[in-house]
């Protein structure tokens, strides 16, 4: 288990939004939350991310894990250009292949212990660049700019000539190439056209990590999640399936409540 809530609740004032918020996501788990618009789903993003705090109830996140957070209004402020603002999810690849190619040049130059201990430093940081594919992250970072429809050309245009959507899928193919432990991602088809969509569900099929999607896209959450986490009149309720299954399920339950009603109407009556 990577992240869990336990009875969550959250409230301003008197004016309780979630209550007796339950459920669990797995390591690589798929899960959607759903609802209806005002039901506190980014409320609930805001308290798992630690922007806001809840008001009761028990939180986990598994201790070293990272969280990704795509929020609905992404503001970037930057002069860098699109490349170079992907260029900074790498500074620390980017730093060990400058230093290894410093330590290349030192060792030409060494014997005896000195270059024993030089190619034990080098050794490690090889094992690091290679380990966290060093030698690809170019090609992934272009890749991932070109899935969420960005063409060559536009890699040197500055973050602060960009709308708020071109902003916000620059924010988002950050947050992939990261690759944190969970992935929290708050209407992620939002400025996507239809193959940027079909990309982005191939991508997250195989993430490695959990992700946790909030979209009013069935058709999305289908080909996605293995879980449905439904906020309603502030309380939560799992399904274990997918978008059709929550939805059949549902009505199913429905159907249910509704003959339990007759049923109890008819007894009052009697």
């Amino acid at each position: 288990m990577i992240l869990a809530c336990r009875q969550l609740h959250k409230a301003y004032g008197i004016d309780v939004i979630l209550e007796k918020i339950t459920f669990h996501i797995e390591e690589r788990e798929k899960a959607a939350i759903v609802g209806v618009n005002g039901a506190g789903k980014t409320t609930l993003f805001k308290v798992l991310t630690g922007e806001i705090s809840a008001d009761g109830g028990e939180f986990y996140l598994k201790k070293d894990a990272s969280l990704g957070y795509l929020a609905q209004n992404i503001q970037i402020d930057s002069d860098r250009t699109i490349y170079e603002e992907m260029l900074s999810v790498f500074e620390k690849i980017i730093q060990t292949e400058t230093n290894l190619r410093e330590l290349e040049n030192e060792i030409g130059n060494l014997s005896g212990q000195a270059l024993a201990e030089k190619m034990e430093e080098y050794a490690t940081l090889q094992h690091y660049f290679e380990q966290n594919d060093g030698y690809s992250y170019q090609s992934r970072l272009r890749g991932v700019l070109k899935g969420l429809g960005f063409a060559d050309n536009d890699c040197n245009r500055p973050m602060n000539q960009l709308s708020g959507g071109q902003k916000t899928r620059v924010h988002l193919a950050k947050l992939l190439l990261s690759k944190p432990d969970i992935l929290l991602l708050d209407e992620p088809t939002n400025h996507l056209d239809i193959a940027a969509i079909e990309w982005l569900e191939d991508f997250l099929r195989s993430y490695p990590g959990a992700v946790l999607i909030i979209s009013h896209d069935r058709y999305f959450l289908d080909r996605i999640v293995t879980k449905v986490i439904e906020i309603e009149n502030k309380k939560s309720t799992v399904y274990n399936g997918n978008y059709s299954f929550f939805w059949q399920q549902k009505e199913i339950n429905r159907e249910i409540q509704q003959k339990a009603y007759e049923m109890q109407q008819k007894e009052i009556k009697h």
